[in-house]
């Protein structure tokens, strides 16, 4: 029975405790509030702790959010219970609110009610809100297109600022952190720093661009970008006082002769100026420099007395060469040797068939020469250049040119039977470039005894009353006989036997023509400089050599346009590589009395190495004959092709032959020729008609001279070869090979065998003829009439060996 006041005891405490618990009671986890945060773009509030209530004091079936501020419910946020009895619950946000970072914070109030009993309400429990930006918006520029002129030439700190705001909250959405441009970063000389400062990174030229549309976007820090903007920077051409518009450096190659310097030149007077000075007349000066490369702008490397300028310059092509780069030098010891006359004892005896007989009383004599003044006893002997003097008996100088004293000095002696008067006979020019150590080219220019004149370096000599220095002489007494020797380096004393004199110094290209002369402009045009610079414009002064030019207009513009005119230009086959500095200085004439100078303008001109040309010969490698066509002559090298090439920039061969002149060609037998058995003819006619000179040598024949390539292919086609006892050889070897630019390029050795078949003639005698018997004499067709020596004193005269008037022969046929 005790049992029953213990229960009663035990539902009186429960009830008491129910009733304590009424009210339901919010967990909050030793917290003083509830946080809930949550995104831009999210319905469900993420609380800390969880909404819930104390177990015991449940079950609440609502859960009330009031704003803090006002006391009213809120129209933001609204709870859904999920467990009655946890008080489990969620937060959402309402239809008809949009979170917006822009409200980051809510502050409210949250209580919850008992099921049932809506007035038993809980202990409102704070409840903070935090709203996170979630870059929903992107950054939008202040303007969609921005516009800003500039001057060209200058570096800008800052050209424009452009400006983009983010609608996103604070860092890191709502910030700007970047500014790019971008089109063509690399190509365009511009650049944005983060602030959006747009400058550039080079000088602007309105000439290259006179304006620029930049496409520009703004990135917030969270790597949203923006829609573009455009900017358009218009470049303004500056006022730049003088001439502009020339390249600081322009290319050169041989591939063309001329360009032109300045074609887009551009005379400016800011207005500055302008407004100042009233334009009387305008004048500018276009200087080149070559002294860089050789004295006398570069003659040194190529002939003066070419096959071009002989021809446009009027030269006559009839004059004799005395002095070539292989002529046989004699020393004073008597010795021959393959050398240039340069330093003391050496002459070079001209062979009778380069010039025979007396030099006349008109004439033109040019030589090239450099000598030093040397000691007082050097001074003071004759140092021959040129002397025809007696072969024998005696030591009479007909003619010579000699330096003494540092003097040029030339003697022309009347020949016995002119009339007995006291005439001019020596002539005494005093000029430094004599002695100078220095080359210079000299032209003795005779119309006759009293019409003499004397160009150096193509400049004719200016004479007065005492130089040229000239005295006169009688007539040479008459002897029986008159043979004379002619010597380039020395004089030959014929009583003697010997040289003497030597010329100290070197000589070079020394040409004499005889019964004619030339006219100093000739002569001045053959020295033009081969680079200079041209104009079609009449007004043009030319300054020496041609590297200076100059003009004077009465305006500006017109002045302008004459400077656009001016062309370089190089003439040489093979141009000297380098760079050429070149100036132009302008001034303006002002009517107010002043003369204004313009910043001068410098630019070079760059000559490009041309490509070195590739020389080959080819043809057939082994031919054949029978002895009966070596009896009567054949060609030698049937079907010979030279070929000039060159390599293009873009690797490709580019055959050049049609523009192409070669120096040289020889034909020779391996071994040596037997000189009284084989012989060799050239198309004498052919030949007369080129610029080729036909010589024999021990080994077979030497083409000298410049002409084209195809010429000398033609010649060398129609050279023939005889043998006289052909059963002396089964096969003969002989080589082909060429030069051009004066020996500098080389051709391949061709090499061609040919092959001696058949039975020699039964009848056809074995006795070698010699000149001085004719074919016709003999009774016989065989062999050519030919001199026993092979030809050799054929020499330069280009006469073709005297053969019977045969049919053709057959050439070398393929075998």
């Amino acid at each position: 029975m005790r049992l029953i006041p213990l229960l009663a005891a035990v539902a009186a405490l429960a009830a008491a405790k129910h009733h304590r618990h009424r009210v339901p009671l919010i967990e909050l986890g030793g917290a003083d509030s509830i946080v809930g945060s949550i995104r831009e773009d999210e319905l469900i509030l993420n609380t800390v702790p969880a909404l819930a209530i104390n177990s015991e004091s449940g079950p609440v079936c609502a859960y009330r959010i009031i704003n803090k501020a006002d006391k009213t419910v809120s129209k933001d946020f609204a709870a859904e219970v999920l467990d009655r009895y946890t008080g489990q619950a969620l937060i959402r946000v309402t239809d008809a609110t949009k979170l917006d970072c822009k409200k980051a914070e809510y502050e409210l109030e949250l209580t919850a009610s008992k099921c049932d009993e809506e007035n038993v309400v809980s202990e409102p429990v704070p409840l903070k809100v935090t709203v996170k930006d979630t870059n929903n918006h992107e950054p939008a520029f202040e303007h969609p297109w921005y516009t800003v002129t500039v001057d060209e030439g200058k570096m800008h700190t800052e050209i424009v600022r452009v400006s983009a705001t983010d609608a996103d909250c604070g860092h890191p959405y709502g910030e700007v952190c970047e500014y790019q441009i971008t089109n063509g970063m690399e190509k365009t000389p511009f650049e944005i720093t983060k602030e959006g400062v747009i400058r550039n990174t080079a000088p602007l030229n309105a000439s290259a661009a006179h304006s620029y549309i930049l496409t520009v976007v703004a990135q917030d820090c969270g790597m949203r970008k923006s829609k573009s903007a455009l900017v358009t920077v218009n470049v303004k051409k500056a006022c730049i006082e003088g001439v502009s518009g020339v390249s600081d450096k322009q290319s050169f190659t041989s591939s063309s002769s001329s360009f032109l310097v300045a074609p887009k030149a551009e005379i400016a007077l800011c207005p500055e100026v302008e407004n100042k000075c009233t334009v009387k007349s305008a004048t500018a000066e276009l200087s080149m420099r070559l002294g860089h490369l050789q004295e006398g702008c570069g003659r040194q490397d190529a002939p003066i007395y070419t096959n071009e300028t002989i021809k446009s310059c009027g030269l006559h092509a009839a004059a004799a060469v005395l002095l070539e780069d292989e002529a046989t030098f004699v020393g004073d010891d008597g010795k021959e040797e393959k050398k240039l006359a340069e330093g003391a004892a050496k002459a070079h005896i001209v062979p009778v068939n380069a010039f025979d007989g007396l030099v006349p009383d008109k004439f033109a004599l040019s030589f090239s020469m450099r000598h030093a003044a040397g000691s007082k006893q050097e001074q003071a002997d004759k140092q021959h250049v040129l002397c025809e003097s007696d072969d024998t008996g005696m030591n009479r100088h007909h003619f010579s040119v000699y330096v003494r004293h540092c003097k040029l000095e030339v003697v022309l002696r009347r020949e016995a039977g002119a009339a007995a008067e006291f005439r001019a006979a020596e002539w005494r020019w005093a000029t430094p470039e004599v002695c100078d150590d220095k080359w210079h080219s000299y032209s003795v220019l005779f119309d006759d005894i009293d019409n003499v004149s004397l160009v150096i370096d193509g400049k004719a000599f200016k004479s007065d009353e005492r130089n040229p220095e000239i005295l006169d002489d009688w007539p040479l007494h008459k002897t029986k006989a008159v043979k004379t020797r002619m010597v380039v380096g020395a004089c030959w004393h014929g009583r003697t036997l010997s040289l003497a004199q030597f010329f100290k110094g070197s000589l070079a290209n020394i040409r004499l023509l005889a019964g004619a002369s030339e006219t100093p402009s000739a002569i001045s045009c053959a020295h033009a400089c081969p680079e200079r610079f041209q104009s079609y414009d009449d007004s043009a002064v030319f300054g020496e050599d041609k590297t200076t030019i100059s003009f004077t207009a009465p305006t500006v513009a017109e002045l302008q346009k004459k400077i656009q005119g001016i062309a370089y230009e190089n003439v040489r086959a093979s141009p000297t590589p380098g760079h050429r500095p070149v100036r132009l200085q302008t001034t303006v004439e002002c009517t107010e009395g002043k003369t204004i100078s313009l910043p001068e303008l410098k630019t070079y001109i760059i000559v490009e190495k041309a490509p070195a040309p590739i020389l080959s010969i080819s043809g057939a490698a082994e031919v054949s004959a029978t002895q009966k066509q070596l009896q009567i002559g054949t060609a030698m090298v049937p079907g010979l092709k030279l070929t000039v090439s060159v390599i293009g920039e873009d690797g490709e061969t580019e055959d050049v032959t049609s523009d192409r002149k070669l120096d040289s060609c020889k034909v020779h037998l391996k071994p040596a020729r037997d000189m009284d058995l084989e012989y060799f003819s050239s198309p004498a006619t052919l030949i007369a008609s080129t610029h080729i000179d036909f010589e024999h040598d021990k080994q077979g024949i030497v083409l000298r001279g410049e002409e084209w390539a195809s010429v000398y292919q033609e010649v060398i086609e129609k050279i023939h070869y005889f043998n006289t006892r052909p059963d002396a050889y089964a096969k003969r070897i002989y080589t082909v090979q060429c030069t051009m630019e004066q020996g500098k390029v080389v051709s391949n050795e061709f090499v061609v065998t040919a092959s001696i078949r058949g039975v020699v003639w039964s009848t056809f005698p074995t006795t070698v003829f010699t000149h001085t018997s004719t074919c016709r004499e003999r009774g016989h067709l065989f062999p050519p009439c030919v001199e026993k020596d092979g030809g050799k004193g054929l020499g330069r005269k280009k006469i073709a060996p005297l053969f019977p008037p045969f049919p053709p022969s057959p050439s070398f046929l393929p075998s």
